[in-house]
């Protein structure tokens, strides 16, 4: 090691150092860089949490939700190709004749 007026330059870097981080306005910015750094955190810890509350709710109620919409609308489409009257060549739809409800005036007596 180098020596400058009996001490080794090593020695007198780490005595700078030292004496910089002993300064008041060192020991300020550090201590309001822990303080950033923690509130970042916090925000982030928080941030994830919410993150997940929606992500949470997202899965259980909007996606059977958008489900249950793209399968009306398949319904919707398949109506549309078999036009008004149904498949073609098809006979309408006629239910069984026991399964017909009686007019509603016959269920009043």
């Amino acid at each position: 090691a180098r020596y400058v007026g009996g001490a080794s330059i090593a020695m007198t870097i780490s005595a700078d150092i030292a004496a910089f981080l002993e300064r008041p306005a060192t020991k300020k910015a550090r201590r309001v860089g822990f303080h950033v750094i923690r509130a970042a955190n916090k925000f982030l810890h928080g941030s994830g949490r919410a993150a997940w509350i929606v992500g949470t709710t997202a899965l259980v109620l909007i996606v059977p939700l958008v489900l249950e919409i793209e399968r009306e609308q398949q319904f919707q489409d398949m109506d549309a190709q078999m036009g008004p009257a149904g498949a073609v060549g098809a006979a309408p739809f006629q239910p069984a004749s026991g399964l017909v409800m009686p007019p509603p005036e016959a269920q009043r007596s």
